[in-house]
């Protein structure tokens, strides 16, 4: 596993950076799947943070690399940033 997964917080900020990164390539995220021998359903669960032993956390960083290692992290921190400051603003 070349992606460190750990550093990731499974939910629905990082599947959406995971499926947002397949749709920038001009992929799908299901039909990715597919290719590569995986159900969708699994690999959700994975992004979802419902998988986390090794064969869900293996999932996952195929998920990532397959996606775009850089593509998501950018995009997995940039929204995690923007909920951050939604949430500040509004506890306000």
């Amino acid at each position: 596993m070349a992606v460190d997964v750990d550093k990731y917080q499974p939910g629905a900020i990082l599947h959406e950076a995971i499926v947002g990164a397949f749709r920038a390539n001009g992929d799908n995220f299901n039909a990715w799947c597919r290719r590569h021998g995986m159900k969708p359903e699994r690999a959700r669960s994975a992004t979802f943070g419902q998988s986390r032993g090794p064969t869900g956390r293996q999932l996952l960083a195929d998920l990532i690399e397959g996606a775009g290692e850089s593509f998501v992290e950018h995009t997995y921190r940039r929204r995690l940033e923007e909920h951050a400051r939604g949430r500040s603003r509004g506890a306000a």
